[in-house]
């Protein structure tokens, strides 16, 4: 997490940015979480969408995926499996297996997805939650297979003055197709 935080403040201070929005999703929910925690005189506002303060199942978390759930992760990626989890709106017809298996590859190999779910394992921001200050807008559709509403929910509960906006859909992270979060997006940033 340290070095996820220490490349957001990279890029932040390359380009020379005072005040912004930060969004984070899906696995980069809890580090943009924890980035705005650490730097509220910087962001501006805090969008979070499909997206969770810890992923792993524990005692105190039962709402979380068990280890051998997240080691399925790896095994799937790039086999095409996973698309009925991430986008089952979008039909074979539109985007089809080879192509599906493409986009997987170019966002990362089988070595590069066991680093994040490996990474995924030790996330948890549910402590600092409590310390966000800055206006939060959470975003979850209500029928995420691969990061269930009640998740987003849970971000809610534990985010004091954060917004949610719970989006008709089964798909994870796919805003093309949901006019209504785009439109609460741009509000939220003009807001």
């Amino acid at each position: 997490m340290d070095d996820i935080i220490e490349d957001i403040a990279c890029v932040v201070d390359h380009t020379n940015s005072e005040r912004f929005f930060l969004m984070g999703i899906s696995e980069g929910g809890p580090m943009s979480a924890q980035y705005a925690i650490e730097n509220p005189k910087r962001v501006s506002g805090l969008i979070l969408f499909g997206t969770t303060a810890r992923f792993s199942r524990s005692e105190d978390f039962p709402m979380g995926f068990t280890e051998s759930a997240l080691d399925r992760l790896v095994d799937a990626w790039g086999t095409g499996t996973g698309r009925h989890i991430f986008f089952p709106s979008i039909s074979d017809e539109v985007i089809d297996d080879a192509t599906y298996k493409g986009f997987k590859s170019l966002m990362a190999d089988r070595r590069s997805m066991k680093q994040i779910v490996s990474y995924m394992k030790t996330l948890d921001v549910r402590p600092l939650l409590g310390k966000v200050t800055c206006p939060t807008l959470i975003i979850h559709f209500t029928g995420n297979l691969a990061v269930p509403i009640r998740m987003g929910r849970y971000l809610h509960s534990h985010i004091a003055g954060s917004e949610f906006l719970e989006i008709a859909g089964v798909d994870h992270c796919n805003l093309a197709n949901s006019p209504e979060a785009i439109n609460k997006i741009r509000a939220f940033l003009a807001g």
